[in-house]
């Protein structure tokens, strides 16, 4: 299978998140379309991020003038850490702009997309 660019796949989970929001009142959706675009270009990072986690790992090696060596958690494993909390925060942010009938089937397919990953 062709790997697909950047820019289609944001097209594509931008498409899905517009679907799950459809019936978002619109006094309310010029926020959650924003978030939407927040939280497809976060998803594009995080699999950035865990694709050079795999590369380089948790860890990285420093050195502090000639004598003083030792690891450190690595800044990308800080980034991801950080990003992931953030995506979490964002689509808990649009889960609840859902109308409260769909707020639970949404979440439910929440979790089943991250169990995917």
């Amino acid at each position: 299978m062709a790997k697909l660019s950047e820019a289609t796949l944001k097209k594509r989970r931008l498409k899905e998140y517009q679907e799950i929001f459809a019936e978002v009142p619109e006094t309310t959706l010029k926020l959650v379309n924003k978030m939407m675009i927040m939280a497809v270009n976060m998803e594009v990072h995080i699999q950035k991020l865990e694709d050079e986690l795999k590369q380089t790992g948790f860890v990285e090696e420093y050195r502090n003038g000639e004598h003083q060596t030792g690891t450190k958690e690595s800044t990308v494993s800080r980034s991801y850490a950080t990003m992931v909390k953030n995506y979490t925060q964002v689509i808990r942010t649009l889960l609840s702009c859902l109308p409260e009938d769909k707020q639970k089937p949404a979440e439910d397919d929440f979790a089943d997309f991250l169990r995917k990953k």
